[in-house]
């Protein structure tokens, strides 16, 4: 099996995995792409639903959204450069993924970003809370560059929401953009149940910092084995 064959199963994988999970909406919406490893190239699902995705449906593309192999059907191309300028924006990110998450959606629909209210938004790189991308035309030149705005604004960042459209998310491999997605739906999910309880109350920045200390501390200890 070859390295883009491995590619390939592997964004499959994640496809199911993701329709399983439950946090999709009933259309299964829904695109990923992973990068090449060594190349300027990267591989994207070619039809947006996550629930019809097969190895013979992922294109290969260049970085100036080129389709060098494979196919895609219109309805995706729309979304190439929105995976693109990541990949440009973030040498390190290795996949990106869009989805439209119903909670996190929400909070893209009412322009509102996600605060760090729910403790895992600090432990999966979302240090600042989730920001909003300004709206722009789905794929058009405008959606791009207000895409990148907000990559070029923040340094630590996993995802964020596109205004009146869906979720962003990305990282070094496929496995770290679906978890910033799950991990991005559920806090969005329980901070809008908080605020029906009076409010989602932030977790103070110096916490924050504490917070990653103290994961990083643990992560140097490595794995703990007694007996």
């Amino acid at each position: 099996m070859t390295v883009t064959d491995d590619l390939k199963q592997q964004i499959v994988d994640a496809a199911a995995r993701l329709v399983g999970s439950g946090i999709l909406t009933k259309s299964n919406h829904g695109n990923i792409s992973v990068r090449v490893p060594g190349s300027d190239t990267f591989l994207l699902t070619s039809v947006s639903n996550l629930g019809q995705i097969t190895l013979d449906g992922i294109g290969l593309f260049d970085l100036d959204n080129n389709l060098l192999g494979g196919s895609v059907m219109p309805v995706s191309a729309e979304i190439i450069p929105m995976h693109g300028i990541v990949y440009k924006t973030r040498p390190q990110a290795g996949s990106v993924l869009h989805t439209h998450s119903p909670f996190a959606t929400a909070f893209a629909v009412a322009s509102k970003a996600i605060p760090v209210a729910y403790e895992p938004l600090v432990r999966f790189g979302f240090h600042s809370g989730v920001p909003v991308a300004d709206y722009g035309p789905r794929g058009s030149q405008e959606s791009v560059e207000n895409i990148k705005k907000v990559l070029d604004g923040v340094d630590q960042l996993r995802g964020l929401l596109l205004e009146n459209h869906g979720v962003l998310t990305f990282g070094h491999d496929l496995g770290e953009a679906v978890q910033a997605n799950l991990v991005m739906e559920e806090s969005a999910e329980i901070i809008m149940y908080a605020n029906n309880l009076g409010g989602a109350k932030e977790v103070p920045a110096h916490m924050r910092v504490a917070v990653q200390q103290r994961m990083e501390e643990f992560a140097a200890k490595g794995t703990q084995v007694k007996g």
